[in-house]
């Protein structure tokens, strides 16, 4: 198994950075990857020894790649400086996503400086200095809990000689989820945000979810009918609600209960129930979250 890292920009073009790829690149050389920084905040009077924590806050992380370009031909050499100058372009969102057999960690990241190329030598070296507002890596994809939802249980038997059905038996094409109750398991390093999807089957009236450990709530004070769309997210930075009706998506933040908090996952366990204030049965709900860790 080899470790890789591999910068992908806002267009989907991409350089890989490890010892196989034309950017010869040793992972162990670069900084940043497992380093996470955390600033405390403190205050102290008069008389008293040492001093009184406040607060702290992880600040935002900064990664090195050293590498070379390994190819000795002139042209082929222009030709993947080229490359580097083009896609490291300081302008583009970006993420890096690291790589080690299956394990995979993807995080946010812009071009603070670089690429800084050394053309002295055989193999011209390079620097690319990368910035991550946000300090966490994450999965590479959401994490999906149902609440509320039909689930599909039509299955073909497998019978030799044919396919028979009795009628006598019934068939059950898919069955209600009978928990009010999901566990939506954090398995990052620290509190994440959320993002709640309210699926209408029919017309209801005011849906909501409710951490039972907290008994912190969203709930969302409109009356909705068979095809709306409801969405939600706390994350930091991402806050937002909107109503999908008819295939158009507007800003729903005015349906948004003033008593409602912008809930965070716990690392580990949260509990949550689902409700709504009339046809609970014609409510489907879903929560997707990406875990975030501390490093690779």
């Amino acid at each position: 198994m080899t470790e890789k890292i591999t910068y992908i920009n806002e267009r989907g073009e991409s350089l890989e950075f490890s010892p196989h790829s034309s950017y010869h690149t040793n992972i162990r050389d670069c900084t940043g990857l497992p380093d996470i920084y955390n600033t405390i905040a403190s205050t102290g009077s008069m008389g008293q020894d040492g001093e009184t924590f406040v607060a702290s806050r992880i600040e935002g992380r900064d990664i090195e790649i050293f590498g070379h370009i390994k190819d000795r031909d002139k042209i082929r050499k222009h030709l993947r400086r080229r490359d580097l100058n083009r896609i490291l372009n300081p302008q583009y969102s970006a993420a890096l996503v690291y790589e080690f057999g299956p394990f995979r960690r993807v995080i946010a990241c812009k071009v603070d400086k670089g690429p800084i190329i050394n053309r002295k030598g055989i193999f011209e070296r390079f620097t690319i200095q990368l910035s991550c507002l946000n300090p966490f890596w994450r999965d590479g994809h959401e994490t999906r809990n149902n609440i509320a939802a039909w689930m599909g249980a039509f299955e073909f038997p497998d019978i030799d000689g044919g396919l028979e059905l009795n009628d006598d038996e019934g068939w059950e094409i898919e069955y209600r989820e009978p928990s009010l109750i999901v566990n939506v398991f954090n398995g990052g390093d620290v509190e994440t945000g959320l993002r709640a999807e309210f699926k209408a089957l029919g017309q209801l009236e005011n849906p909501s979810i409710l951490n039972v450990h907290t008994m912190e709530f969203i709930k969302l004070n409109i009356s909705m009918v068979a095809g709306d769309i409801l969405s939600l997210n706390t994350g930091y930075g991402e806050k937002n609600v909107t109503l999908t009706r008819n295939g158009t998506t507007t800003t729903a933040f005015r349906h948004l209960d003033i008593d409602s908090t912008y809930m965070q996952l716990v690392p580990g366990d949260n509990l949550f129930r689902y409700d709504a204030e009339t046809n609970l049965d014609n409510l489907e709900v879903s929560i997707y979250h990406n875990n975030q860790y501390l490093g690779v």
